[in-house]
């Protein structure tokens, strides 16, 4: 079916039907011309509407960060100790 023969089937259908495929195809259009949003701008949009409490903010994390060392001990490995408690 070509398109001339769509829209003269579509003409065709009564009035309620028309709207509904002029719905349809309204919601189409705009999926395909709605711009994308980043995470970020979503997370700024829930935090603005009440829906999540706080926003991540990447940019307080600092290159100090990443050159992070733990700090060396004497004996066994603190995370055996925590274990070894809990059994």
């Amino acid at each position: 079916m070509n398109q001339q023969e769509i829209i003269k089937t579509v003409r065709n259908l009564p009035l309620e039907s028309q709207r509904q495929i002029l719905d349809v195809l309204q919601r189409d259009v705009e999926k395909q011309t709605r711009p994308t949003i980043s995470e970020d701008e979503v997370e700024r949009i829930l935090f603005e509407r009440g829906i999540i409490g706080n926003l991540t903010n990447a940019d307080a994390y600092t290159d100090e960060d990443d050159d992070f060392e733990p700090v060396k001990i004497k004996g066994k490995p603190l995370s055996e100790t925590v274990i070894e408690d809990r059994e």
